[in-house]
């Protein structure tokens, strides 16, 4: 039977998600994966340089289309003339959650592989990283905005990552919990309300 490089990448890649969901990164094993699939290990390094690369072969994907997720709701923080034009960007911002929070429940296996086994790869800081990220734009934002706020000095990182670790981690954990997309985007509007209130008390707009 002739060789299929193609079927027998897919096969270790299905073995290893099933490995890593099970043991986590560090006690999989490659010996295992290689058996489940049907491969010897001298397959297998035809294949991945190492189990970090095969791991990385299934969570890149997913962590590249987030950030062009991201990019494209760069225009969400539009030019700001008013406070309620801030009001109407924060609850743009909390809506665009809903193509992100899709894209996650699609691809839910491997999302839960880089959010439960990552540990001990380079990955394994992605929540924090989303939170940055989330953090870093609403300040950026914010700062832009300061002359339509009645408290600026309200305006600090550590507010603002507190809100946005909010918003992230009911993403997180309700995609651990198994939640539908529906379920998620329900929990997800509940804290964009609360948030958005928050922010109108704290800033006085």
């Amino acid at each position: 039977m002739p060789y299929d490089y193609q079927q027998t990448h897919e096969n270790i890649l299905k073995s290893a998600r099933i490995q890593f969901l099970e043991k986590g990164f560090r006690e999989a094993s490659v010996r295992t994966i290689c058996k489940n699939a049907g491969v010897t290990n001298g397959a297998f390094y035809a294949h991945f340089e190492s189990k970090e690369d095969l791991f990385g072969s299934i969570v890149r994907p997913c962590i590249e289309g987030l950030k062009d997720l991201y990019s494209s709701e760069e225009d969400r923080f539009y030019k700001i003339n008013s406070s309620e034009d801030i009001i109407t960007a924060f609850r743009k911002t909390y809506a665009s959650t809903e193509s992100l929070i899709r894209y996650m429940c699609d691809r839910r296996e491997d999302f839960r592989i880089l959010l439960e086994a990552g540990a001990g790869t380079e990955y394994e800081g992605f929540p924090n990283e989303l939170i940055r990220s989330e953090t870093d734009s609403m300040f950026k934002f914010l700062q832009l905005s300061r002359q339509y706020v009645k408290r600026p000095d309200n305006i600090t990182e550590n507010i603002i990552r507190m809100g946005a670790s909010f918003l992230i981690m009911s993403v997180v954990n309700g995609l651990l919990r198994g939640m539908s997309a529906e379920e998620i985007l329900r929990e997800t509007s509940l804290v964009s309300d609360y948030c958005i209130a928050g922010y109108r008390e704290l800033l006085g707009i």
